[in-house]
C-alpha cells in the first residue's frame, strides 16, 4: 500500500472532526495531512493528491463569514445555538464548495455531491427519480399565512428546513379542529429561535406561528409523517454509514419523541428480531448513496414504519461522526481512510 498520498483536510482546523480524522490517517502509516481552513482557501490548488471536505459547523467566525458571503449582512454574529440565516449560510457554503471544485482535485466526497446533499428538496427529487421509497413531500410555502390557509382540518406532517442538519429547526406538527401540537428541538428566547438539546412542545397556534413565520421564509420541505416502528422503549429508526457502496456502521436510534437524533438525549438501541428489516434498510441506504456516485461515504437516515418497511429519510455528507461505533474492528474514520487507501492501492 502506498504511503505517499498527500491528503488535504478542508474544514475548521480546531474541529474535533479534523483532529480525529488526522489521527486515524496517521495511524494507518500515512504522512501528515495538510489542513486547509475554510476561512483561508487558497486561490490556487494546494499541493495534495486528494481532499476530504468536512463540516462547516460549530465555528462562529466561519458562520458569520458564510452568511455574509451568501448575501446576509456583514458582521452578523449569531448567539450560541441561534437558529437564523439558514438560507444565507447555505448559499455562502455552496460558494466555498464551488471554489474548491474549481481546483480540479479529486475528493473523498465531491463538492457537487455535497451541495446536493445539503438540499433536502433536491435530494427528495433524486430519490424519487431513482425509484426509492420516500415519504411523500412537497416544498412548503414561504409565507406563514399561505401555509396555514392550505392546511386541511386535521393532519400531521414534518416540516424540515431545506438546508438544516442534526434536526436543527425540524418541526413535527399534528393538529385537529380543537388541538394542535408542534414538537421541535428549539426554544424561544427574547424573540429569537435557538437550537435546544431537548425536544419541546408548543401547543398554541400563536407559538406555532411565531416559529414558522421565521422558518418558512428560509425554505422548508413538508414531509408526510410516517409513524415509526414502535418498540417497548420507544420508536426507532437507523443511521447507516455507507462507505464505498457498502453499508457499514449502523445504529438503531430510539426515542419517545418524533426526533431520534442521539445528541438530543436519545439512546442507541439493540433490538432483536429485526435482521430482515435491517437488511432491507441497508439495501435502501446503499441505493440512496448510489445517487451520489462521486462520494466515498454517505451518512443515511432510514425510517421504519409500523410494519418495518424502510423509507429513505435523509442523507448527510458529514454523517460519519459516530464515536465509539465499530464495524469489523474499525471506527468510522478508520474505515473511511482504509476504503480510500484500498481504492488507490
Amino acid at each position: 500500500m502506498s504511503k505517499s498520498i498527500r491528503l488535504g483536510l478542508v474544514g475548521s482546523p480546531d474541529s474535533r472532526r479534523i483532529r480525529d480524522f488526522r489521527a486515524r490517517w496517521l495511524a494507518l502509516g500515512q504522512s501528515e495531512p495538510i489542513v486547509i481552513d475554510y476561512l483561508d482557501l487558497p486561490r490556487t490548488p494546494p499541493r495534495v493528491d486528494v481532499l476530504r471536505l468536512d463540516s462547516p459547523g460549530e465555528n462562529a467566525e466561519l458562520a458569520a463569514f458564510l452568511i455574509a458571503l451568501g448575501g446576509g449582512r456583514d458582521g452578523v454574529a449569531l448567539e450560541h445555538g441561534e437558529l437564523a440565516c439558514l438560507r444565507e449560510f447555505h448559499v455562502g457554503y455552496c460558494e466555498l464548495l464551488w471554489r474548491v471544485a474549481d481546483w480540479g482535485l479529486p475528493a473523498f466526497n465531491a463538492p457537487a455531491d455535497i451541495v446536493t446533499m445539503f438540499d433536502k428538496w433536491q435530494c427528495h427529487q433524486h430519490f424519487v427519480a431513482a425509484g426509492l421509497r420516500r415519504p411523500p413531500s412537497v416544498r412548503a410555502p414561504s409565507n406563514y399565512a399561505q401555509w396555514r390557509s392550505e392546511l386541511p382540518e386535521q393532519g400531521r406532517i414534518f416540516l424540515k428546513p431545506l438546508h438544516g442538519s442534526s434536526s436543527s429547526g425540524v418541526c413535527a406538527l399534528r393538529w385537529t379542529q380543537s388541538r394542535q401540537l408542534l414538537q421541535s428541538p428549539l426554544s424561544i428566547q427574547s424573540g429569537r429561535l435557538y437550537n435546544s438539546l431537548r425536544v419541546r412542545r408548543y401547543e398554541s397556534w400563536a407559538q406555532i406561528e411565531f416559529i414558522l413565520s421565521r422558518l418558512l421564509p428560509q425554505g422548508m420541505i413538508a414531509e408526510t409523517w410516517i409513524p415509526k416502528l414502535s418498540l417497548a422503549e420507544g420508536s426507532v429508526d437507523l443511521r447507516i454509514l455507507v462507505i464505498g457502496g457498502e453499508a457499514r456502521h449502523t445504529v438503531f436510534r430510539q426515542s419517545h419523541s418524533p426526533m431520534t437524533n442521539l445528541h438530543l438525549g436519545n439512546r442507541r438501541a439493540f433490538p432483536a428480531g429485526l435482521d430482515s428489516t435491517q437488511g432491507e434498510a441497508a439495501s435502501l441506504a446503499v441505493a440512496a448513496a448510489a445517487c451520489f456516485p462521486d462520494s466515498l461515504c454517505v451518512g443515511t437516515d432510514v425510517l421504519l414504519d409500523g410494519r418495518g418497511r424502510a423509507y429513505i429519510g435523509e442523507v448527510n455528507a458529514f454523517g460519519d461522526l459516530l464515536p465509539g461505533l465499530m464495524h469489523q474492528g474499525d471506527d468510522a474514520y478508520t474505515a473511511i481512510a482504509r476504503a480510500y487507501l484500498a481504492r488507490m492501492a
